[in-house]
């Protein structure tokens, strides 16, 4: 017992450190603060309050449906260390991420600095007591990790004033549903850095000052301290305010501040899983947790669609554990609402607020699902019964919590997912929305039934015969899939027109332009003509998801009978649906969108390029080419390759495009727009005319359409949009 009073009383006086520190080129911890070893003891309570807020969001999250989200451990464990430490999702918003980035690296190394530091000195003597050696922190690695700690926390603050400058100060408008909370958190951060270097500051003048005799700061005591004052560079700095008040004040504050200090930063830690702080954390668990497949299959499939009770998601414990897990990630940092195009075009959807909107509601009612499960405590349990329970039971997902307007404004362009830091899955959710509304509710846009219609008949939205499919290749002498020997199909491509090329008049011209590109190339190429199938894309994220499943195994079985190895496609819908979801339903093919295959015959000398097109371009990114799949450059080389074209890059480009506003299925639903509100294709449209180009470029037949209704719209009849492929014709010999 007597060596644990001696453990808990004992302090180094400012001398006795000074000592040990020129001697040793070290430092002990702590210094001049009697009985502080007890703090080893008082930080159970904030780790045991993280604990516990760990075990309530468990709780919270089993509310939701199973899902698998641990395999491929290896590549998860990848994900959180590179995410959480380089910061790099993080960062891609440049300034606020890079201060982000300053922020959390300042408090972590200051956190492992005052860790190692604890454990070599008050850790240290404690383990001695008890029979274990700890090395002492001490020497050159000391200093520099010490130094390094000390710039880490200066840019720390630099850090936060940016945030409460940013927050308080420009108001951006992602940032316009500020809370107090938002406030108090950031001063709290603010008040722990600037009393961390107050205090070393204190220590390090006492530290002098106790060389010195306890009367100011002499050159000899400077000169004995150099290791030290080269190891806290900042804290010796703010120190010097201190060389002018009496020794016993520098003791006195330096204590006082030891303590307000250790009790701020343990009482942000034990608040974190209540507070906005909990993102640390929450953060971490998503970057392991998150989809780690192919981008553009993200929508997943129905378990047993065939023996399912209710389809889609109506009420919040329909939602998986990881879509709780994303509400619980959310820090309304609004780069979602930022790069939204129904939200910058007035809509009532703001994804920012659809995440917001199901926290809450998760929040409120989660408590109540648990005591019907009998896994709350039992105040929990009882409250079940009172009218406020009743009121948060009985509230509709659809309707009081996320409006039809808003489930049906998405267009699945995954510019919200693009720019999120925690790797929420937005559209996913409102894809789930829509399946009960339409698969049970049968509740939809009037419009989609028209579209369904023709799907379930003919295999195109139009609902035109299906013996017209190949219409489009009269006199083109394209060969027919079927009419290829078996053992020879390995070396062809199959083109899959979809539905906008072989139906639409305007897109026919692609389909006939990429026809003429592998004719030139002398790519071996052939269609199914009739036999060929709605991939369904416009079906599945409708919400019709029983339809789309017998239109992907129908299409599949032709596919998969005909042995297709390889299919090329205009169509970036087309492209995502077949190369990212038909292999959940057993179809496994290479694809490639036709920019793709036109970029690899300009590379190889297949195919070349020499009349000049004296144009200038502005270039659109398609959404489902681009974030859906990463296909950037290809569409630029094969401009850069053409002689005498000029591209414009519009202000939204690359993973920040904007959506013409077709995608989601929304390329068959009216728009309404109402006042202040306006169409996105027209949006889009304008963005590009501002460039003043020639003409516009795109590479999908849902944006040709899009731009062509929305430069109609300013009176401009005679203006152009084409297809790459069609600009590539005009450059062949």
């Amino acid at each position: 017992m007597e060596w644990l009073l001696h453990f808990f009383s004992y302090s180094a006086s400012f001398k006795e450190s000074a000592e040990e520190a020129v001697k040793v080129i070290t430092r002990i911890s702590p210094t001049n603060v009697p009985w502080a070893h007890i703090y080893m003891f008082i930080m159970l309570i904030p780790i045991l309050a993280v604990l516990w807020g760990f075990y309530c969001k468990y709780r919270l999250y089993k509310v939701g449906k199973p899902t698998n989200r641990c395999d491929n451990i290896g590549a998860r464990i990848g994900s959180w260390f590179g995410y959480t430490f380089g910061h790099s999702r993080v960062t891609k918003d440049t300034v606020p991420g890079w201060m982000h980035f300053l922020v959390f690296w300042g408090f972590l190394l200051m956190f492992f600095l005052t860790g190692t530091v604890a454990m070599t000195s008050t850790g240290r003597e404690f383990a001695e007591l008890i029979g274990i050696h700890i090395p002492k922190f001490a020497g050159g690695f000391y200093v520099g990790f010490s130094a390094l700690g000390d710039i880490a926390g200066v840019l720390a603050i630099v850090g936060v004033l940016f945030f409460i400058y940013r927050r308080y100060v420009t108001k951006p408008d992602r940032l316009n549903d500020t809370k107090s909370e938002d406030g108090w958190i950031l001063a709290l951060l603010l008040i722990i850095l600037l009393t961390g270097f107050l205090i070393e500051g204190l220590r390090i003048t006492g530290q002098l000052m106790a060389i010195s005799g306890g009367a100011g700061v002499s050159a000899y005591a400077l000169s004995q301290f150099s290791n030290e004052i080269g190891a806290a560079p900042v804290g010796y700095f703010v120190g010097k305010m201190f060389w002018g008040i009496p020794y016993e004040t520098v003791v006195i504050w330096h204590r006082m501040l030891w303590w307000f200090h250790l009790f701020i930063a343990f009482l942000a830690l034990g608040m974190s899983p209540n507070t906005k702080l909990w993102h640390v954390f929450a953060g971490q668990l998503n970057y392991f947790f998150r989809y780690l497949g192919a981008k553009g299959g993200i929508i997943q499939p129905i378990p047993n669609i065939e023996e399912a009770e209710t389809f889609g998601v109506s009420s919040l414990e329909e939602y998986t554990w990881k879509d709780m897990m994303d509400f619980d990630a959310c820090i309304r940092c609004g780069r979602c609402q930022d790069n939204c195009p129904a939200y910058l075009t007035g809509k009532e959807l703001n994804p920012k607020m659809l995440i917001q909107d199901l926290k809450a509601h998760w929040l409120e009612k989660g408590p109540y699902l648990l005591a019907q499960k009998k896994e709350a405590a039992p105040e929990e349990a009882g409250a079940m019964t009172d009218d406020a329970a009743a009121e948060v039971m009985e509230k509709k997902l659809i309707g009081d919590v996320i409006s039809e307007d808003v489930i049906w404004a998405c267009t699945n362009c995954r510019a919200c997912m693009e720019v999120c830091p925690m790797f929420i899955e937005h559209f996913p959710k409102l894809t789930d929305l829509r399946r009960n509304l339409v698969m049970w509710e049968s509740n939809f846009p009037s419009e989609a039934q028209l579209v369904f219609r023709g799907m379930e008949n003919n295999s195109n939205p139009w609902n035109v015969g299906w013996a017209d499919r190949a219409k489009w290749a009269e006199g083109l002498d394209v060969k027919l899939w079927s009419e290829i020997p078996e053992e020879e199909r390995k070396d062809y491509y199959l083109y899959y027109t979809g539905c906008s090329g072989a139906y639409d008049d305007r897109n026919k011209k692609v389909s006939k332009a990429m026809v003429q590109i592998l004719n030139a190339a002398g790519v071996k190429f052939a269609i199914l003509g009739e036999e060929e199938k709605c991939c369904g894309d416009s079906v599945r994220r409708l919400g019709n998801e029983y339809l789309f499943y017998s239109m992907a195994y129908e299409f599949v079985e032709i596919l998969n009978g005909y042995g297709v190895e390889k299919i090329i496609t205009a169509c970036p819908h087309g492209y995502t649906c077949l190369k990212s979801e038909y292999p959940q339903f057993g179809g496994n093919y290479q694809v490639f969108h036709h920019t793709e295959i036109i970029a690899q015959l300009l590379s190889s000398g297949k195919l070349k390029l020499t009349k000049p097109v004296s144009m200038s371009f502005a270039y659109h990114d398609s959404c489902f080419l681009g974030r859906h799949n990463d296909i950037y450059e290809e569409p630029r080389k094969i401009l850069n390759s053409i002689p005498g074209l000029k591209t414009l890059e519009m202000e939204r480009n690359r993973d920040k495009g904007f959506c013409c506003g077709a995608g989601g299925g929304r390329m068959w639903l009216e728009e309404h727009v109402h006042e202040g509100q306006k169409r996105i294709n027209i949006e889009r449209a304008e963005q590009a005319l501002a460039l003043n180009p020639d003409a516009i470029a795109a590479n999908c037949p849902f944006c040709i359409q899009m731009f062509e209704d929305g430069v109609k719209s300013k009176d401009m009849e005679d203006f152009k949009v084409f297809d790459l492929s069609e600009l590539v014709v005009q450059a062949m010999e």
